[in-house]
């Protein structure tokens, strides 16, 4: 039993829209985020949080990493560039679930799944239940964290060439912004080019985020208002006036936030099935599958290693990193994900 959960703008003309992206690509190191944690939330239709039900669905195939052709990780810094950081303040509300002691790096001794072992209570299908029952309510800035800050990293600059940045493509999403750089270029234009301009930026990104790119898998899980919270989020946190005071809030479940660290970042290195580590697995260096971890782990050990990682742990192969940015009811969502929507 599985547990439920335009227009294209008007063509321009090459030169003018190569001046603007240039302009906001040569300007963006000099880029000053702006403190979103006290950001309001958004009204949609007399509403404070948007209640829709997304359909969750498990994942399947092959790690991000072996699709774009990259079969050897350490040759790609994707899934590395989330940083140390803990999360920051946001609107979010998250339940609570009974994983036991707060991870600590360095607590235990060893990384997370040694550090965790295999402790931590099994819990029934009626409990299980129980706990998929519960919502969080999710803002932009959160779901950059679980599907874009592994490898975009905190401040969204990417690791060019081999990941871009996203602070230049986002402030040509604002005709604001594109009006107040085109006229310190010295290259002045109208309101209604800037918005065109504006509108076809945005389209790219939008078929970017849903196709994928030559370095970048495509993102087809997030939907709907999901995506307007994470762009809203984006304009906002490049310094766009017109996203700027409030957040979108997403209303969601339990399994779908999971699916959304699994698909966002965990599945960058994992295969949806395969090995895990069991049998010598980990002396061999295989990078478990997803499928594994609700048979060979607990919700505590899971929890865990994503919060410690394993990068000090006696194996061979590729060390995972520490996700200290995720939290621990994300990462217990996770796992309760991986256990009622079995990956294939």
């Amino acid at each position: 039993m599985r547990f439920s959960a335009a227009s294209p703008a008007p063509s321009i003309r090459i030169s003018l829209i190569t001046l603007v992206t240039a302009v906001f690509v040569l300007g963006a190191s000099g880029f000053t985020a702006g403190d979103q944690s006290t950001a309001k939330p958004a009204t949609r239709d007399g509403r404070e949080n948007v209640k829709v039900l997304y359909r969750v669905t498990p994942a399947i195939g092959f790690s991000w990493l072996k699709m774009l052709g990259v079969f050897n990780i350490s040759l790609s810094p994707m899934g590395e560039m989330g940083g140390d950081t803990p999360p920051p303040p946001s609107d979010r509300f998250e339940p609570q679930f009974p994983v036991g002691q707060e991870p600590r790096a360095g607590g235990m001794g060893m990384g997370g799944m040694m550090g965790g072992g295999y402790a931590g209570p099994r819990f029934t299908r009626d409990q299980i239940g129980s706990m998929l029952d519960q919502r969080f309510v999710l803002a932009g800035s959160d779901f950059y964290r679980l599907d874009c800050r592994a490898c975009h990293g905190p401040n969204g600059n990417g690791s060019p060439p081999i990941i871009n940045s996203l602070i230049g493509p986002f402030k040509g999403t604002s005709p604001a912004l594109i009006e107040a750089r085109m006229k310190k270029s010295g290259t002045p234009i109208g309101e209604k080019m800037a918005d065109e301009l504006a509108s076809q930026a945005q389209q790219s990104i939008l078929q970017r985020l849903k196709n994928g790119g030559k370095k970048m898998p495509p993102f087809r899980h997030l939907e709907g208002e999901e995506v307007t919270s994470l762009i809203h989020y984006l304009k906002g946190y490049v310094g766009a006036p017109e996203a700027q005071g409030r957040a979108i809030l997403v209303s969601e479940s339990v399994a779908r936030v999971g699916e959304h660290l699994v698909k966002g970042t965990c599945q960058i290195c994992h295969d949806s099935t395969g090995p895990g580590l069991r049998g010598g697995g980990m002396m061999r260096g295989i990078i478990p599958s997803l499928a594994s971890f609700p048979y060979e782990q607990s919700m505590q050990s899971v929890v865990w290693q994503v919060k410690l990682g394993s990068r000090r742990m006696m194996m061979r192969g590729p060390r995972m990193p520490a996700f200290p940015y995720i939290t621990t009811a994300e990462a217990a969502a996770a796992y309760l994900y991986l256990v009622s929507y079995p990956p294939y």
